[in-house]
């Protein structure tokens, strides 16, 4: 074991992060008034895309995303990245970002799981709450499939507006090739009642085979808000085969930030209630959200993962002890069974 690994680096970390390299792009006038309207007029929820580009964009060597910079834009990637260098020179048990990138890495594992299930016959994905997404980029595997991105109306407009400046630099037009079968983006707003409208006017099929992602959203939205839209993924799951990946807080999680609303303690067993068999419910660092991001046991997922979930604080220093569970459920109606 090396000296990094040791202090819970990555082995690459000191490599990759002994300073900020920008890409020339983000230096442009198009770009930069586009991230300046961002930072101006943009509520938190909204610039969170941005912080999740920049967190996904400073551990690009395990996310391989590689037009996440120029989405995150500089002022979030300098704040992240100063965030990281802290870190490392405190030799902090985990390094800012961590969780991002193994729930980035698990979302594309066990999305790469439910497409190949299908076989060639392709799925259609759902991203709700997509934000910066670009999985419809970089994924290979997604050849076959439909991808729908459904988000704010200003937020994949500006989206769309970078990567079209992203398309005509020359630098960074290898990086601008769209990797999925179709893809649409869906104007809407997961609050509002009309979304699975919106989605279905754009091409959703609600019999075909399907892949809900949540990554990063529920816990935005309110109780009631989240519940509904648990609750439409659930109706559409009678119609064709399904699976939904999402990620939930526990109460302690959602009580460390009042940008947080809905929450669950037991996702595993909310999700039956709604119809959904075969409920994996994983948290960062067990066996499959681990990656090899995770060297030091005296991480504080490991310390988590040492106390049963029930327990709010953490006995040793009384901290709130907030989880990040990783959940895969599925509903096979006909004639598939997972």
């Amino acid at each position: 074991m090396t000296d990094d690994q040791e202090n819970g680096q990555h082995p690459e970390e000191p490599k990759i992060w002994s300073e900020l390299k920008l890409p020339e792009l983000l230096s442009t006038d198009g770009v930069r008034r586009l991230h300046a309207t961002i930072e101006k007029e943009w509520d938190p929820l909204w610039q969170s895309a941005c912080q999740t580009a920049a967190g996904r964009a400073l551990w690009k060597h395990v996310t391989h995303d590689p037009l996440a910079e120029l989405l995150a834009g500089e002022t979030h990637l300098r704040s992240f990245y100063e965030k990281i260098r802290k870190d490392c020179l405190n030799k902090a048990p985990q390094v800012s970002g961590v969780i991002l990138a193994v729930r980035t890495l698990w979302f594309d594992s066990e999305l790469e799981a439910a497409v190949n299930l299908f076989n060639t016959e392709g799925a259609q994905i759902i991203l709700l709450g997509a934000g910066m997404d670009m999985r419809a980029y970089r994924l290979g595997y997604l050849k076959n499939s439909d991808v729908f991105e459904v988000d704010f109306a200003e937020v994949l407009q500006v989206k769309e507006h970078l990567l079209q400046l992203a398309a005509v630099d020359q630098d960074e037009k290898q990086k601008h090739t769209m990797t999925a079968k179709t893809l649409r983006r869906v104007a809407a707003d997961l609050r509002d009642d009309n979304w699975p409208e919106k989605l279905q006017s754009s091409g959703f099929l609600p019999e075909r085979n399907t892949v809900w992602i949540l990554e990063g959203i529920l816990y935005y939205l309110c109780d009631s808000d989240a519940m509904r839209v648990l609750q439409t993924i659930a109706q559409y799951s009678t119609l064709s085969p399904t699976v939904l990946l999402a990620d939930f807080m526990n109460k302690s999680s959602k009580l460390s930030s009042s940008i947080y609303h809905f929450y669950s303690d037991w996702p595993d067993e909310l999700l039956p209630s709604l119809g959904f068999s075969d409920v994996r419910l994983s948290q960062i660092g067990d066996p499959d959200a681990h990656f090899g991001l995770l060297h030091n046991p005296l991480n504080l997922f490991n310390k988590l993962r040492s106390l049963p979930r029930s327990i709010e604080t953490h006995p040793d220093d009384g901290k709130p002890c907030c989880r990040l569970y990783l959940v895969k459920a599925s509903r096979f109606p006909s004639r598939i069974n997972l």
